[in-house]
């Protein structure tokens, strides 16, 4: 072997080592990927169809490369025109070289064209001068790139780069822009189209040299009816298609959720989401038209989150109704824009006092002014009933039994449940927030709304909502009983307020729904929010600038447009309301009347099914036993009871000022008799109260047009109608009341001390603050 090479000349090595290193070169596979990969970012709906395009950084529409087959038309007409021997050389024609050089060499120009697609490819690659030393360098490329590719491989990478005029790369974006249609739906003229274009591609534009497109597109139509890809009735009808005179823009169906997702995935340019397109393209729809309707009012934005109950898989992502109109903050995300909550957390609030024993659905929660250190909620109607069962109070909405029911179970606690249950937007403190986080003082965002009905509706379990195929979060924690959350979803199902709500009652029972709606403070915030087993819809209406408007309403407002996307739902009338599983329940004696455990005392009770689970039901304080003197007119204790009798007799006992609310509403309360005032051991029961002002409070004394100041009226509430009750301020006797129990109290300028007495020695007194305006 030594001798062999010794024998070789210095200038015969080249001859030698050349062809080994073509070899070798031709075994390297080129690398990967070919091109670059400064692609379009381009966002698909579920089943792939386009919801929104990004240009490229060279401001290019370019969509990226996928592993689907090309058609047979367009294949058939690409390989026709372009390069007729593609599936049988192996890179370069050479027969198709030969010609080209003979009828170039006749003419004395260039003529004709020898490129096949892999050359195609390898002068796309690198973009170099047409010269002869590039073109052999091509070739030499191309037989590279056939060596180690299949040639359906090779057709698709060229059909994704090549360019077809303008700022428009690769087949599948000049399918859209051009045709407004994905490739598979092209027609043969389209095809044909498609095909002739990268061999020109400044015949598209301008659309005066349209002409010469549609002869060479005519050319092709014809070669492909002569080598029998299409019969006479095709050509002719292709032949009579227009070629395109325009651009047609991608519209974007969901830009918010486009620019939310580019931002968080920025090296993915494919991102398929869980959208349905139809919905979505729905939902805009509904937004365009309340977004008008709304405009004359002053309300100019809104926004609507539609996902799946079971999985949370988001179906449908509106941000706001235009996502141009600058002068109102469109590019805004409504969905992920942080908003004040209204009402809309008080649902939960109910199914984890449930859990915890304070109520059932039916408990009774007193509904009357309130003061919680300086913190006095309100209810809209600024009404009061007195007391309002779990349920009404809910459906509702009132706040006062709200806040008490937040204050009962445990500020600390439920900061802790909005926390674990997957809230991100509380920046504060539990202290900070205070009571009136169950009224709207919290910040939320419609993502996390959703998530939270979703867990409600998942009896108690809550998970993230994902819009990115394949990005499920399987996380997931239990919070709520799923007895607790059934009771909560049973309640809501029966939200039927005054008003227009009421006439979706009709409806909303032909199609079980929950929902819940929600106005912030200032009527800054409209929200309705429903859920059934197969879908969780959110709607926000409002003005991204915070200004407020009266007109907002989440029942009016929200609320209508919620019902119109539930109708645009698939439905079917098979489709079932949550199951009710009786393993979740045991049976329990519920007092009729207040809706706490029933005991010996209460007159009548039900069997109510209370989750299993639950803590003990707190036993019902409104029906009590009592011992009444032989003649019914004094109740006696063991002290007195030998000398006058004792009967012991079981009575409803409302707290005074409950029952001055309740008279106020026009019910009758029957009276109850006093301790015998003889007995020894007597003892005034708490029977009266100061209804207004109350403890602490801070009065302005009003004053008349002549400057002089002007009474405060002060109310009182007795267990009875008959008794009489005297009025004290700071130990001055002002007068007595009855029945009604209203007095005219003229403040001091400082702190005051009213007091008042009934006739059994019952009392009760307030520190009030009284101070003039200027």
């Amino acid at each position: 072997m030594l001798k062999l090479l010794n024998r070789i000349k210095y200038w015969q090595w080249p001859a030698i080592i050349l062809p080994v290193i073509v070899f070798f070169w031709f075994l390297i596979p080129p690398s990967s990927p070919i091109f670059n990969d400064d692609y379009s970012t381009v966002v698909l709906s579920e089943n792939g169809y386009l919801l929104h395009a990004f240009l490229n950084k060279n401001e290019q529409w370019h969509f990226p490369p996928d592993t689907c087959t090309v058609e047979d038309k367009l294949k058939t007409a690409v390989i026709t025109f372009e390069d007729e021997s593609f599936y049988s050389h192996i890179g370069v024609d050479f027969k198709a070289v030969f010609r080209a050089a003979r009828d170039n060499f006749r003419h004395g120009r260039v003529t004709s064209g020898a490129s096949t697609i892999p050359m195609q490819i390898a002068r796309m690659r690198h973009q170099r001068p047409r010269t002869y030393f590039n073109k052999i360098r091509e070739a030499f490329f191309a037989i590279k790139l056939t060596l180690h590719y299949s040639r359906e491989d090779l057709l698709r990478i060229y059909l994704d780069h090549a360019p077809y005029g303008g700022n428009v790369i690769g087949y599948r974006t000049a399918s859209l822009m051009f045709f407004d249609k994905p490739a598979y739906e092209l027609t043969w003229a389209e095809a044909a189209t498609l095909a002739v274009l990268p061999n020109a591609p400044g015949l598209i534009y301008p659309s005066e040299r349209s002409s010469a497109l549609l002869n060479r597109r005519n050319q092709l139509l014809q070669k492909l009816h002569e080598k029998g890809h299409i019969n006479e009735l095709t050509l002719q009808l292709a032949l009579l298609e227009p070629v395109p005179q325009r651009f047609h823009r991608f519209q974007s169906h969901a830009p918010h959720l486009a620019f939310r997702l580019r931002r968080n995935h920025p090296q993915r340019h494919i991102l398929p989401t869980t959208i349905s397109e139809e919905l979505q393209k729905k939902c805009n729809h509904l937004a365009s038209i309340y977004r008008h309707r709304y405009s004359s009012y002053g309300i100019h934005n809104l926004a609507i989150l539609v996902t799946d109950t079971k999985s949370g898989a988001v179906k449908s992502y509106v941000g706001s109704p235009d996502f141009f109109d600058f002068d109102h903050g469109g590019q805004v995300d409504g969905v992920m824009a942080w908003r004040s909550s209204g009402s809309i957390l008080k649902p939960f609030l109910y199914g984890l006092s449930i859990d915890e024993g304070l109520i059932s659905s039916e408990s009774f929660i007193r509904d009357l002014p309130t003061y919680f250190d300086g913190f006095s909620p309100r209810n809209a109607s600024r009404e009061y009933s007195g007391v309002a069962t779990a349920r009404d109070a809910l459906v509702q909405s009132l706040n006062i039994p709200a806040v008490r029911l937040l204050n009962a179970y445990g500020l600390y606690q439920f900061y802790s449940f909005l926390e674990s249950a997957g809230m991100r937007t509380l920046f504060r403190t539990a202290d900070e927030y205070g009571l009136p986080l169950i009224l709207g003082g919290s910040e939320v965002t419609m993502w996390e709304m959703t998530k939270l009905y979703r867990g409600l509706a998942n009896e108690g379990v809550f998970s993230d909502n994902y819009v990115i195929q394949g990005e499920k979060n399987t996380q997931s924690v239990r919070l709520m009983s799923p007895g607790s959350c059934y009771l909560v979803l049973d309640m809501l199902h029966d939200l039927k307020r005054p008003g227009s709500e009421y006439y979706w009652y009709h409806f909303n029972s032909a199609r079980p729904f929950a929902w819940k709606t929600g106005t912030s403070y200032g009527h800054k915030d409209a929200w309705a929010i429903g859920v059934n087993p197969d879908y969780t819809i959110a709607v926000w209406v409002g003005n991204f600038n915070g200004e407020g408007n009266k007109n907002l309403s989440g029942a009016t407002s929200a609320g209508a447009i919620l019902f119109d996307v539930l109708q645009s739902l698939p439905f079917s009338r098979e489709s079932v309301w949550f199951q009710k599983s009786d393993i979740d329940y045991r049976q329990q004696k519920v007092c009729k009347l207040s809706g706490f455990r029933a005991t010996d005392a209460c007159p009548d009770y039900v069997m109510m099914d209370l989750p299993w689970g639950m803590k003990p039901l707190k036993t019902c304080n409104y029906h009590q036993f009592k011992f009444f003197s032989d003649d019914g007119k004094h109740q006696t204790c063991s002290r007195c009871w030998t000398e006058t009798g004792s009967n012991r007799k079981p009575v409803l006992i409302y707290p005074p000022d409950v029952a001055y609310y309740l008279r106020a509403k026009g019910q009758f309360i029957e009276p109850i008799a006093g301790h015998n005032p003889e007995c020894p051991a007597y003892r005034a029961d708490e029977a009266v109260k100061i209804i207004y002002p109350d403890m602490e409070a801070k009065v302005f004394l009003p004053r008349d047009f002549d400057g002089q100041i002007q009474p405060v009226v002060c109310r009182a509430g007795h267990i009875s109608t008959s008794s009489t009750v005297y009025w004290y301020l700071d130990d001055e006797y002002l007068g007595e009341s009855k029945g009604e129990h209203r007095m005219s109290v003229v403040f001091r300028n400082g702190w005051n001390t009213l007091k008042i007495v009934d006739e059994s020695g019952a009392s009760d007194s307030r520190r009030v603050f009284a101070t003039m305006r200027e």
